[in-house]
């Protein structure tokens, strides 16, 4: 059986891929269109790890990435459509109280470097939201996030926990 570990470390290194991209995307580095098909393909594979991790008894996981994954869906949209990203702004409003709940959880459970990742995460969003559905002068902001956060906090740890280098569950399958 595979562990939640390595499934997490998977679900980190495709979240940086998207990082990353739609970072250098938000700064006119690429196009829209084919990072959106790779927010598509990311969005399917970390669907299917994340109900993998509900197979091990981590639902709290499976709706942590679900979050991520619905993202990825309407980026995908948007991206490749061509769509003004309203919608999605205020989805990362949501996604902000979500991941801020999350870092304050994984605080309260030990697990510091998961609660630091999330609360980074909530204030991506956060700005993605202002740019997104409220049209502040964020975007420039918000892409530098993206590429720092796609290192930082999913790079490096998902790098880690692939190699098993780095066991914050204490390295045993569903833990």
């Amino acid at each position: 059986m595979i562990s939640a570990e390595l499934l997490l470390g998977l679900v980190l290194l495709m979240v940086g891929f998207v990082f990353f991209c739609n970072g250098m995307t938000l700064l006119g580095k690429t196009g829209a269109k084919e990072v959106g098909v790779l927010n598509l393909a990311v969005g399917i594979i970390i669907s299917i790890a994340a109900w993998q991790l509900h197979g091990l008894g981590l639902t709290g996981a499976t709706a942590l990435i679900s979050v991520f994954a619905l993202i990825y869906f309407m980026v995908a949209g948007i991206f490749t459509h061509g769509y003004d990203g309203k919608g999605l702004g205020w989805f990362c409003l949501f996604g902000t109280v979500v991941f801020a709940w999350y870092g304050y959880h994984y605080f309260g459970a030990g697990l510091p470097y998961l609660s630091l990742f999330c609360f980074s995460w909530a204030v991506l969003v956060f700005f993605a939201w202002t740019a997104l559905a409220l049209g502040k002068a964020t975007a420039t902001l918000t892409a530098y996030l993206f590429i720092v956060e796609s290192v930082l906090t999913l790079l490096i740890p998902g790098m880690l926990l692939l190699t098993e280098k780095w066991h914050p569950f204490g390295g045993v399958p569903g833990g």
